[in-house]
């Protein structure tokens, strides 16, 4: 393999943090609080046996007994994040105050029948899920918060990401990115035009509770999107108790001097007419950063803007849940200008020597994009017994995205480019239902509606029309050690792209429509000692977007010319996976192979650029192939002493042309990461101090297909990144988790195969990230 000499560097340092941390784990220990209680029904008040209480950022846990009755001791004296979790019901997070006193607390949970895409892999639950998945809780996510909310997602194996300077990026999962991988916000399905690259997620970063990743084809639950995984972004559950409370983050970037704050205000047990114990929550989010800097050069016009709201009530009765939650992201994007040039001669100098700025600017200039997306959600739950309940969604977005061009006769008008308004309808109906102690399920039908208006002075894609609707049942069975599911779906999709002629594009009116199958079996095995393992099979299908069929134009965002192709139909896969787990006090151990055969796989191919008005574009064009993905994760985290922890994941892709035997366009290169985490008790000024030391090896990407247009990045890297900071530390006279996080440490040149700015310039360099936050008032969970 091809690394970077600092791969010597890293593993000196790794020595050296083992080395300490090995001598301050024999600290004498300070005080500890016991934390005491019981878990019950919310909805029966009777107590639940053999919930989970985990003290996030320990090893510590218990269950309760038959009665829902716990105690768990030994906890830092400190306000300690703790999460319960049960088969069958909603988990909760929240921080219990231990830094005085021990608690006793009564948690309610709010029962759910579990569906099996959805089951975490790390609650040590009975039984497992039959596809690999990944949940980032709370606490790892607010330490993990970057730029984006893709970038919170890196470390997350069989995830890259695609990226479009430092400010757009979006997840890619197995080889597998945009309309392939289901966004979930909420409860409802992110609509904004997520087929372009470089339309990266509008969801405010800072209002996700939990990230679930589910990696490979789960397109039963959740359509044809997730063709190859899901990203569910799960709010913070609306608060049961009576109080009011609230958090505040602030965080601080040094690359592009990035500041960025978020308040969030809750409360519950609001009595009002019809309305009683009503819960609700108000958050609001700003960020502002300038010019991205490398090792060398700053980039200029890379700056943004982002501000994002959202308000949230709802009430809880004997028969159920009600809520309702609307959300506003709104932000202003700079895109780095040396990427859109006047000829190909100048084109083709860019990517020999780059266009670059020697000192730092906020001020955001033309190419730029402005984007707003607005999502209103009514979610409800009836429950019908004591084993069946009805849950119901409906969705309203409004995704509003223009685009400014610096160049040709848009240069200068305040008509954008290119814009897009998209308003999509949704709704969703799921009956969950519990047959006997051995089977559960889940049926349910889906809607959509949504419309395109193309109103900027360029054309790139057709105004269309669409209607979908799907309807599928999902089915467990559990006998012993042995877990079983089997799913079906049929959707269809009709489709009405409206006419449009202009003196130099001429796109037809085009009306189609599509109908499949699709279906899932999957199974596991509990081998005992903390073991079991998992296979699932899936076949999917997924109808041609409406960009992949009828492109045409500069695209600006990407500052590329696209061409599509109306002859596009739908792409099917079959996707295998078998997963190995392994469970214990000590160790978390995830090993998993997969096989996804894709027929007439939907594709960008590079040619040569295209000479426009505007001017100078590389261009690529749509086309279909039947290709073949094999790949494999592994993950593993060992904790030798109760304050050292060890993690290392991987994460490598083959993307195959069938046809030909050649490799894929855009797959991620062989990804290895390592951590090493000290974390102590510490004292009363300062408790869960902690210290880590990280490094990122990326190997060479020399799996490409034999004939490119332009020449791409050679070598591979390895970045360091180094960590401190405490869980409370005592600031005029208020508990705050302060972190420090560097990033890119030794500030190492580099270019990523996934960066789509790579044939003109280097990825972002060094970047310290000052993170706060700190919460008030009271809540009781």
């Amino acid at each position: 393999m091809s690394y970077h000499p600092t791969v010597r560097a890293a593993a000196l340092s790794l020595s050296f943090v083992l080395a300490t941390t090995a001598l301050q784990a024999q600290r004498p220990a300070t005080a500890t609080r016991t934390l005491t209680g019981s878990v019950r029904s919310l909805d029966t008040g009777e107590g639940i046996a053999a919930a989970r209480i985990t003290a996030t950022g320990t090893s510590l846990g218990t269950t309760t007994d038959e009665h829902g009755h716990f105690a768990l001791g030994g906890l830092p004296a400190r306000r300690q994040p703790i999460r319960i979790s049960a088969i069958g019901y909603h988990p909760i997070t929240d921080t219990i105050d231990l830094q005085t006193t021990d608690r006793e607390v009564i948690v309610r949970l709010r029962a759910v029948v579990v569906e099996l895409a959805g089951l975490e892999t790390t609650a040590r639950a009975r039984t497992t899920p039959a596809q690999a998945s990944t949940l980032i809780g709370a606490d790892e996510l607010a330490q993990r918060r970057g730029q984006t909310l893709a970038r919170s997602l890196e470390q997350v194996p069989g995830v890259a990401v695609i990226q479009y300077g430092p400010s757009i990026a979006k997840p890619v999962v197995r080889g597998l990115h945009s309309a392939r991988i289901r966004i979930m916000n909420g409860t409802v399905p992110q609509e904004g035009q997520q087929w372009g690259a470089e339309h990266a997620p509008e969801i405010d970063g800072f209002a996700a509770n939990e990230i679930e990743v589910i990696r490979g084809a789960a397109g039963i639950l959740y359509g044809s999107a997730a063709m190859g995984g899901v990203v569910r972004v799960v709010p913070r559950p609306l608060p049961i108790g009576h109080g009011v409370a609230g958090e505040l983050q602030v965080n601080g970037f040094s690359n592009n001097r990035q500041g960025a704050a978020s308040l969030r205000l809750e409360g519950g047990g609001v009595d009002l007419p019809l309305l009683a114990d009503l819960s609700w929550r108000a958050q609001a989010t700003l960020r502002g950063a300038g010019d991205a800097r490398t090792p060398a050069y700053y980039l200029p016009n890379t700056g943004f803007t982002e501000a994002d709201w959202h308000v949230a009530a709802g009430i809880h009765r004997g028969w159920g849940r009600a809520g309702l939650a609307f959300s506003h992201f709104g932000t202003t994007l700079g895109q780095y200008t040396g990427a859109h040039i006047g000829t190909v001669d100048d084109l083709e100098r860019a990517m020999a020597d780059p266009i670059v700025a020697e000192t730092f600017s906020r001020t955001i200039t033309r190419p730029s994009q402005e984007i707003s997306h607005n999502l209103l959600t009514a979610t409800g739950t009836v429950r019908l017994g004591t084993a069946t309940s009805l849950d119901l969604t409906y969705g309203y977005q409004y995704n509003n995205r223009n685009e400014y061009d610096s160049r040709g006769f848009a240069a200068a008008t305040p008509r954008p480019a290119f814009g897009l308004r998209l308003i999509t309808h949704s709704v969703e109906a799921k009956l969950h239902h519990r047959l006997s102690d051995q089977v559960r399920g889940t049926v349910g039908l889906v809607g959509l509606r949504q419309g395109n208006l193309s109103r900027g002075r360029s054309f790139l894609i057709p105004q269309y029309r669409l209607y979908s609707t799907g309807i599928f049942a999902l089915e467990q069975y559990t006998t012993g050690a042995l877990t079983v599911s089997a799913g079906l779906r049929h959707d269809t999709r009709w489709q009405h792209a409206f006419q449009y002629g202009a003196p130099v594009i001429i796109s037809p009116d085009d009306i189609r429509s599509w109908a499949g199958l699709s279906g899932s079996l999957g199974a596991s095995l509990d081998l005992g000692g903390g073991w079991s393992i998992a296979s699932s099979v899936s076949r999917m299908w997924r109808p041609a977007n409406i960009n992949e069929r009828f492109s045409r134009g500069v695209h600006h965002g990407t500052a590329q010319y696209e061409i599509g192709d109306t002859a596009l139909d739908r792409e099917q896969t079959l996707a295998v996976d078998l997963t190995l787990r392994h469970v214990d006090d000590r160790m978390r151990l995830e090993l998993t192979a997969y096989r996804n055969a894709i027929d007439d796989f939907i594709y960008l191919r590079p040619r040569d650029p295209v000479q426009t008005v505007r001017g100078a574009y590389p261009a690529y064009q749509y086309m279909a192939t039947d290709a073949r993905m094999l790949g494999g994760e592994a993950s593993i985290q060992y904790e030798p002493t109760d304050q050292l922890m060890l993690h290392a994941s991987g994460t490598l892709v083959r993307g195959t042309d069938r046809s030909d035997e050649t490799p894929l366009y855009d797959m991620p290169a062989d990804r290895l990461r390592a951590l090493v985490r000290w974390h102590g008790e510490g004292g009363d000024r300062m408790a869960g101090p902690y210290i880590e030391l990280g490094t990122t090896l990326v190997r060479h990407q020399a799996r490409v297909p034999p004939s490119l247009v332009h020449p791409l990045p050679g070598d591979g890297y390895a970045l360091l990144s180094l960590g401190i900071g405490a869980a409370r530390v005592q600031l005029l006279g208020h508990g705050v988790e302060l972190g420090l996080d560097v990033r890119n440490l030794l500030d190492t040149t580099h270019r990523d195969y996934l960066s789509r700015y790579r044939l003109f310039v280097d990825d972002p360099g060094r970047d310290i990230v000052l993170r706060m936050r700190t919460t008030f008032g009271t809540l009781p969970i």
